[in-house]
């Protein structure tokens, strides 16, 4: 072996050992999907391998460059399998992206390891494996930029088609992962249409104040419950004074914020129909109407609402509770109007015929608090109805909106009901912003016609 062939293979096991080293730090390189691994994978090598290339065309620069070339090759691999592979399950991991990646050096690395034992091939062996290898890096590159340009046009397509009419739905025989589809696209008219129906359909379904109105009743009885859970519990003795004013706060907190409630809902109804209407509407009188009837006609909702107004701005205390402890059975707590109080606290209403003080005056015993929330909650939900009427006088047209929007999904298909928000279904952004459409809604309006005469 002359000079010129000991220092190639001199080079070649330098090569050899940098080459071993990269590969043995793979753990290393960060890349949580396969895709981003496999690009930084290529990137690292580069920056080893370029800083140290020669123009010479000898077998270290031959190893060096099928190295990159296969690294290439197997990256394109990757970026390849995560375009062309609908099922998720099927695609590389950063895992097996790092096992294919790895496979890749290792037999550009076993090659050039037998050919030291073998001998370093001739110099026109070299020159026309290093053109190879430039030649396959070039066509993977030439291959990646054509699939960037086809899914740059997928993405312009889809930025001229951003709204449509969306199906999720599961199949266990395609993929582990939902499924989305676009049913049909939609026109930007088309679709503020159907949202701003959908919309208003559920905003009347959900009734958020009457629903908050059932959320702070459920926090005043859980409030209740706490205590009797305590009491079960042995976690407080019926002469810990501390205890019970802790516990009596916390009741007090909880009435008011329930009481409150009931003041916000009619607040905010009369607010709602007057910024849809106006002022000194027809509507507004119906709404204010069906209040003032309300606290006419119902002892509880107006003494609940009189009770906030003296817990708020009178005595805190203008409540009692009382205790029903035995040795053998379940506690039992009841809360009470202090109707001594409420009558004196009332005195100076003027203008509230609907107060009816002298009422308080005839009752042999003080109000229990949790019969008039019982008694109070059926009259809630038939005045939310007569709001909605008022409210929601169109609701009939938007339930026929929704239902056409329905009408463009195929008949009998299952799955979440969605409307695309933004453009998508292409390999870079294969998942579109959503609109998911609650099923409590489109089966609403799959079954109301309109509002039928007004009740009673």
């Amino acid at each position: 072996m002359d000079d010129s062939e000991q220092n190639d293979a001199v080079q070649v096991r330098e090569w050899i050992g940098r080459l071993e080293a990269f590969a043995a730090a793979f753990d290393d390189i960060e890349g949580g999907s396969a895709t981003d691994f496999a690009n930084n994978v290529l990137e690292a090598l580069q920056a080893v391998v370029m800083p140290n290339m020669v123009p010479a065309r000898t077998p270290a620069m031959l190893l060096a460059l099928e190295a990159v070339a296969a690294l290439t090759v197997a990256t394109t691999d990757v970026i390849m399998d995560w375009a062309d592979t609908p099922d998720v399950r099927d695609r590389y991991t950063r895992e097996t992206a790092q096992a294919h990646l790895k496979a890749a050096m290792d037999d550009v690395l076993s090659a050039c390891t037998r050919s030291l034992s073998e001998g370093l091939p001739p110099r026109d062996q070299t020159e026309q494996r290093i053109s190879t290898a430039a030649k396959q890096m070039q066509e993977a590159m030439e291959l990646i930029g054509k699939r960037n340009a086809e899914m740059e046009a997928q993405d312009a397509e889809a930025e001229a088609d951003p709204y449509g009419a969306i199906l999720v739905y599961l199949d266990p025989s395609k993929s582990d992962a939902p499924i989305f589809t676009k049913v049909c696209s939609l026109t930007e008219a088309e679709d503020k249409r159907y949202r701003d129906a959908y919309e208003r359909l559920r905003k009347m379904l959900d009734s958020e104040l009457l629903g908050h109105i059932q959320d702070e009743s459920d926090r005043f009885l859980d409030a209740l419950a706490s205590i009797l859970l305590d009491l079960r519990d042995n976690k407080i003795g019926i002469f810990d004074e501390d205890a019970w004013d802790e516990r009596r706060r916390k009741v007090r907190s909880a009435l008011i914020s329930f009481t409150s409630a009931l003041q916000s809902h009619e607040d905010q109804s009369v607010r709602a129909v007057r910024e849809t209407f106006a002022r000194k509407t027809p509507q507004e009188q119906a709404v204010l109407a069906l209040f003032t009837d309300l606290k006419t006609t119902s002892f509880e909702y107006r003494w609940l609402l009189k009770m906030r107004d003296a817990l708020l701005h009178g005595d805190i205390n203008a409540f009692k509770y009382d205790f029903d402890l035995r040795l053998h059975g379940e506690n039992a707590i009841n809360v009470y109007m202090d109707r001594t109080y409420m009558f004196g606290f009332t005195k100076e209403e003027r203008g509230k015929p609907w107060l009816k003080r002298n009422e308080l005056e005839s009752m042999s015993s003080d109000p229990s608090v949790l019969d008039m929330i019982k008694t109070l909650q059926p009259l809630m939900g038939s005045l939310q109805e007569k709001l909605d009427r008022i409210l929601y006088p169109d609701a009939g047209e938007d339930a026929a909106t929704v239902r056409e929007f329905l009408a463009r999904y195929p008949e009998g298909v299952q799955g979440q009901r969605a409307l695309q928000n933004g453009p998508g279904f292409t390999r870079r952004n294969m998942c579109p912003p959503l609109s998911p459409l609650a099923p409590r809604v489109l089966s609403f309006a799959d079954s109301f016609q309109g509002w039928e005469d007004d009740p009673e």
